[in-house]
């Protein structure tokens, strides 16, 4: 059964039951918020809906029959939606904000820089650890950005920073051992 749900003036779906559910849980979507299916005749405050009310007798995934719930809502501002329409669109519910890629990336290069560092991956894998991890913060710690990612670019960073020092402390044992052997 797809549900539809409408918040603050916007019209959402078709989503199933268990992701209304979810949202429910999650407070995306509240008892005053409301609700429509096929075989309701109105949009209707999620509270009044029997299968989604706390004290409802009727289990989940029960078809609503005719769909007559009475309301003292008045009109409801949105239409029932018609999927035969053309020109009909989808509007998705709100997401999750993404990840930031240079965050994914800087984490990345530094755990294969650590992985790698024998190899010169701590110069391959390090030094673009370290600058994507700090261009990540940079659009991170701007004042309009919604993405996530702040531990990634973080860890990157000291991972980067890390592969990069063990290379040096290779090579540079590396002389320290050369210039001994000479004597």
């Amino acid at each position: 059964m797809e549900w539809f749900y409408g918040k603050e003036g916007q019209q959402y779906g078709p989503i199933d039951e268990a992701t209304l559910r979810a949202r429910m849980s999650t407070g995306g979507i509240g008892p005053k918020d409301l609700v429509w299916t096929e075989g309701m005749a109105k949009w209707t405050p999620l509270e009044q809906v029997p299968q989604f009310s706390l004290g409802s007798a009727v289990p989940p995934g029960i078809p609503l029959g005719d769909g007559e719930i009475p309301s003292d809502e008045p009109g409801s501002p949105y239409a029932p939606p018609m999927s035969s329409l053309a020109g009909a669109s989808y509007q998705p519910g709100p997401s999750l904000p993404g990840t930031n890629g240079l965050a994914i990336a800087s984490m990345v290069c530094g755990i294969l820089s650590l992985a790698f560092f024998c190899f010169c991956g701590g110069l391959f894998f390090g030094l673009p650890a370290v600058i994507c991890g700090h261009m990540g913060l940079g659009q991170l710690n701007h004042p309009d950005n919604k993405q996530q990612g702040r531990g990634m670019a973080i860890a990157g960073l000291i991972c980067g920073y890390c592969g990069i020092a063990l290379l040096l402390v290779m090579l540079l044992g590396g002389q320290v051992n050369a210039s001994f052997d000479g004597y």
